[in-house]
């Protein structure tokens, strides 16, 4: 997943480290961002929790599979 997040641009290599920290966390809400997915409240960035949805949309885009 952090791969795929430095191959769009949302993370930067060097936090690619197996990690899911603040910095992955993030990149995967600015990839939520392109999806459509916002916060609760107006204004509120999405939650940069992957869920199953924004994490297939990735792997289908970046070419990884997901597993339920």
């Amino acid at each position: 997943m952090e791969t795929a997040l430095v191959d769009e641009g949302l993370l930067a290599k060097r936090f690619r480290d197996g990690h899911a920290g603040s910095a992955t966390v993030d990149a995967f809400s600015g990839w939520q961002e392109r999806l459509g997915y916002r916060g609760r409240l107006p204004g509120q960035p999405a939650d940069g929790q992957p869920g199953m949805a924004g994490l297939k949309a990735l792997g289908a885009k970046r070419g990884f599979g997901v597993v339920t």
